[in-house]
């Protein structure tokens, strides 16, 4: 069920995904479908909730044991692995993202506790960065949180409306904005090439 929900979204949209329509896809009768979820509103949440669950995965995979602007980096990684194994999934899930900006949307309050989640752990990588000297003393955790996640969910935005768009290139900018702008590049012993080491 949740392999044909994710389908019909990308497919027909929300308003395309009905449960009856899912049943149907799915090889189900619709009362199946309402009885396991309750309503279009319930099993929206439960897609939402499953995809999430990969991308912590995925996120995970690419940020363990990084802080700083290493751990944004390897962010940035993450979606775009993401982007590049299951195109699908990143587009229903962001789907029902931008369709949550509707304050009728029942699972509102699901994309909104995500978001809060996402900035949350990236403000945590740059105060993190910032204890072991490795991002700018100057930057603002939860300032940089939200420059970083509205820059990686508006490449989302452009890929989705246009397929063709550089993703690679838009996420290996990103990547270098974030170096550049937080990183603190180690210092160079005096008469000491960057890279070198003396050996006593």
């Amino acid at each position: 069920m949740r392999d044909a929900a994710v389908r019909l979204l990308v497919g027909s949209g929300v308003s395309g995904t009905t449960l009856a329509a899912i049943g149907e896809r799915a090889g189900y009768s619709r009362g199946l479908v309402t009885q396991r979820f309750g309503s279009k509103a319930g099993l929206l949440r439960y897609v939402l909730q499953s995809i999430s669950e990969r991308w912590l995965r995925v996120l995970g995979e690419h940020t363990a044991g990084k802080t700083g602007a290493d751990a944004l980096c390897g962010a940035v990684d993450a979606q775009l692995t993401l982007i590049c194994e299951a195109p699908d999934e990143v587009r229903a899930m962001f789907l029902l993202w931008f369709v949550s900006i509707d304050p009728r949307t029942e699972f509102r309050a699901n994309v909104r506790r995500v978001q809060e989640a996402q900035r949350r752990d990236v403000a945590a990588w740059v105060l993190a960065g910032q204890q072991r000297g490795t991002i700018a003393p100057a930057a603002d955790p939860e300032r940089v949180a939200e420059q970083f996640c509205a820059s990686a969910i508006g490449i989302i935005y452009q890929w989705m409306v246009d397929p063709a768009a550089p993703v690679h290139a838009m996420h290996a900018e990103l990547k270098s904005t974030v170096l550049k702008g937080y990183a603190v590049r180690p210092r160079r012993q005096r008469g000491i090439p960057d890279g070198r080491r003396i050996h006593l």
